[in-house]
């Protein structure tokens, strides 16, 4: 299935949040008003700040 996808160019469709907004990314998936897959994208440095 990878192989095909590569191939094909097909890619997946997701929404960014950073994880800062956490709460909003559940709260839209909860609401169900979620597409696809959600993503959680760190925006925080190495030392975790």
């Amino acid at each position: 299935m990878l192989d095909f996808s590569a191939r094909h160019g097909i890619a997946p469709t997701v929404e960014a949040f950073p994880m800062s907004a956490v709460n909003e990314a559940l709260d839209r998936l909860r609401a169900g008003r979620a597409r696809y897959r959600i993503v959680l994208e760190a925006d925080f440095d190495a030392a975790g700040r």
